[in-house]
């Protein structure tokens, strides 16, 4: 993140990363394993046969245990016949119109689809099984004014297995910590947009990830889940596993004021709408491009009335965002899917594994999500908002007399670019490739991008021909600066300053031919 901090650190009063919001998912596992489903059902002494009737009988007595919080308590009850409204909205109101502090604030209630467990009949063995299907249930949701997580909720399946899912917000928990140490701050939506104490804040949002979630959960399923102590029994004390569903991790770039923010926003959007693509996506992600690399990247943006612009890029059901928010630049990674990830094997320390859902993995999830906001910010840092580039671009296009390494003796000189010419564009888009901001390009892998591009024609020239003109043109990019080559290796990288010229070239050049398609 150090080159975005280097070109924007002037207009910024700090930088602040966390988990935002995060879903996690509850399940009795021991209800799928081996025949653990049959045996709980023989210690209930129910046959298959009267399953639906035994399911019928718990969910009402679920109900019935909910009934008695709300009268206990004396919460707000709503049931909703669309299960489409928006919950969170709800509850804000109501706790707005209550002035809840702390504690219960509403239960909602609606009929939702769901994965539920149902004996079936099986035509080819004659016997009934327990099968896993997808069905519609009523789901109740429990939202809370915590002391230390702010408005959450809890939703509960009144169906077999009873899964339930907690939504929590890692941003409430920043602001309840610092209102309790006393830190001033200001704050919008959901962003913090100043603090006076920028590290103690980044320590506190830190140790979100470092907490005793198990107990903290199995808490609130005890809570709310009345046929818990049951399944428990039967079970060996064995009740439900917490999995990670939905994580959001979000780095917020905090502007002096909002005008400066505004100023850069419409090229950034721009930058990202039309320079970054294909290989930069799997950069942002980590992933190396090569042959063998699955996955499809897909790049949108989206405009929201009265709230401005929002680019995202996805990959393999993971996404990185890019909005604004006040003064707040906000960079989010959302992992989905953490199989595209990597962590270090339980058994073996130095073997890495496919990262799995289960929330002993939360600590990974932040380092993955925080190198994927790093890297893209950095990949921001290519945008110039001056016109300091004005006059480097200018000097690229005159002849330059250089010495390209300090054995030369003598000096040699390089033409200028013709910045516009389709050869010369195709060549910066070849060097400048996302595919090679991590190991860098060789002679043989820029000749291959120009026959691809069609610079090249391959039956014109031999191999021998290809690669000295390409060695003549990479001496050429040298002399001007933008290109480096990498320390004891024949590779080369594109330069902080290159990418800079070659983004706003590149970015011109893709204006001019969307003008002359419209």
């Amino acid at each position: 993140m150090e080159k975005f901090i280097n070109q924007f650190k002037e207009h910024l009063t700090g930088i602040l990363s966390g988990i935002d919001r995060i879903m996690i998912k509850g399940y009795i596992t021991d209800f799928y394993h081996n025949n653990n489903f049959y045996y709980f059902l023989n210690k209930e002494q129910v046959q298959l046969k009267d399953y639906k009737e035994y399911v019928l009988k718990t969910t009402s007595k679920i109900k019935e245990s909910i009934e008695g919080i709300i009268k206990q308590t004396g919460c707000r009850y709503q049931y909703l016949r669309n299960s489409e409204n928006s919950k969170e909205e709800i509850a804000r109101g109501i706790l707005l119109e209550s002035n809840i502090t702390e504690g219960l604030v509403c239960v909602l209630s609606a009929v939702e689809p769901c994965y539920a467990l149902s004996v079936i009949y099986n035509k080819q063995t004659c016997k009934l099984e327990k099968h896993n299907e997808y069905r519609k249930c009523q789901h109740y949701y429990f939202y809370y004014n915590d002391k230390e997580l702010g408005l959450m909720h809890i939703r509960l399946q009144t169906w077999f297995p009873f899964s339930i899912q907690i939504y929590l917000n890692g941003k409430e928990y920043l602001k309840r910590q610092l209102e309790k140490e006393n830190i001033k701050f200001t704050s919008y939506d959901n962003s913090v947009t100043w603090v006076e104490d920028i590290e103690r804040a980044q320590l506190i949002a830190d140790k979100f990830i470092e907490k005793k979630w198990y107990s903290t959960f199995d808490n609130f399923a005890v809570k709310i889940n009345s046929f818990l102590p049951r399944i428990k029994e039967i079970f060996n004390g064995h009740v439900y596993q917490w999995y990670v569903e939905q994580c959001e991790y979000a780095t917020d770039v905090m502007f002096k004021e909002r005008e400066q923010l505004s100023l850069l926003m419409p090229k950034f959007i721009e930058y990202a709408s039309l320079c970054q693509m294909g290989d930069d996506v799997f950069t942002f992600f980590g992933r190396n491009v090569h042959g063998l690399c699955k996955g499809e990247a897909v790049s949108d943006r989206k405009h929201f009335f009265g709230q401005g612009f929002r680019v995202k890029f996805k990959l393999d059901r993971n996404s990185i965002k890019l909005y604004d928010k006040s003064n707040v630049l906000r960079v989010e990674t959302t992992i989905n899917n953490p199989g595209a990830f990597k962590v270090s094997a339980p058994q073996n320390k130095k073997k890495w594994a496919p990262m799995g859902k289960s929330i002993a993995n939360l600590y990974r999830y932040a380092e993955v999500s925080k190198a994927c906001n790093e890297r893209y910010l950095n990949s921001l840092a290519e945008v110039n908002p001056t016109s300091l580039l004005t006059g480097k671009i200018g000097e690229i296009s005159c002849p330059i007399e250089t010495k390209l390494s300090a054995r030369s003796q003598n000096q040699r000189r390089f033409s200028g670019f013709n910045l516009l010419s389709n050869f010369n564009c195709k060549v910066f888009e070849a060097i400048n490739g996302g595919a090679f901001s991590i190991r860098g390009f060789t002679n043989r892998i820029i000749r291959g991008q120009l026959i691809e591009f069609g610079v090249f024609l391959k039956d014109t020239f031999s191999d021998k021909q290809l690669s000295n003109r390409v060695t003549r043109l990479l001496a050429k990019l040298r002399a001007h600066k933008l290109i480096t080559k990498i320390p004891k290796t024949a590779r080369y990288r594109v330069s902080h300053l290159g990418a800079q010229i070659i983004s706003q070239i590149l970015l011109f050049k893709k204006q001019e031919m969307i003008f002359k398609i419209c």
